[in-house]
């Protein structure tokens, strides 16, 4: 049977890849790494509302989002290992009248956050856990009259991500390391259990709230058994 063409350079990449796992398992069969290493870090960036945006009214970034947690590793080979990260994650998202600037609402959403991920050389793919802490929006009139308002705490759902990483050391020792951290999340939950309105919005509440974030940092991890094969 002919393989086409397409088929065979499929074929071919597959081989090339193999080959090329093979031949990194044995290098890193070889290679000296660190088991267990932990510290701190934290990120900021940005967030923005994922969900229809109703008639009459737009949105854009929401800023500052930002997390600050403690996190560990586990490593059980040179290139893979799992992770964990538990902190304190803020987010939210921005409303305003169309063809405007006012008047406008920012809500923010805070959670207790818990990152489990698995990590290939220097690359995190895993989830995020928000449990909800505390909420509030900032309503601004238009004119210099603003209000502030917090929500109840039940009126936010608990946080769902699909969230992908990566740590790039700047600065590395047997015993320590600085990494900057870039962190991309794709929210798969709903920020409210309830439907709400939007500044200059003419159609029926918003019932889908995912916010997406990205966010960059850094953290220093230490690893106090230094580097084992």
């Amino acid at each position: 049977m002919r393989l086409s063409k397409f088929s065979f350079v499929l074929l071919l990449v597959a081989l090339g890849f193999i080959f090329a796992q093979r031949s990194s398992a044995q290098e890193a069969d070889t290679m000296a790494y660190k088991h267990i290493e932990f510290g701190a870090g934290g990120t900021l960036g940005a967030s923005i509302f994922n969900g229809t945006v109703p008639d009459g009214s737009k949105t854009d970034i929401h800023f500052p989002a930002y997390l600050i947690q403690a996190m560990g590793i586990y490593s059980f080979h040179p290139y893979w290992g799992l992770a964990l990260g538990i902190g304190y994650e803020s987010r939210g998202m921005y409303f305003k009248q169309q063809n405007v600037t006012e008047p406008n609402i920012d809500y923010t959403l805070n959670y207790i956050s818990i990152q489990p991920s698995i990590k290939f050389k220097q690359f995190l793919l895993g989830v995020t856990i928000g449990l909800p802490s505390s909420a509030s929006f900032k309503y601004n009139q238009g004119n210099g009259v603003t209000s502030e308002r917090s929500l109840r705490k039940y009126s936010i759902n608990t946080l769902v991500d699909i969230r992908i990483g990566a740590m790039l050391p700047i600065f590395e020792n047997e015993t320590g390391a600085l990494f900057l951290l870039i962190n991309a999340s794709w929210n798969v939950s709903d920020a409210f259990n309830f439907g709400f309105l939007t500044p200059g919005q003419t159609t029926t509440p918003i019932t889908k709230s995912p916010i997406h974030t990205i966010q960059i940092g850094f953290s220093y991890l230490l690893a106090p058994l230094g580097k084992t094969h």
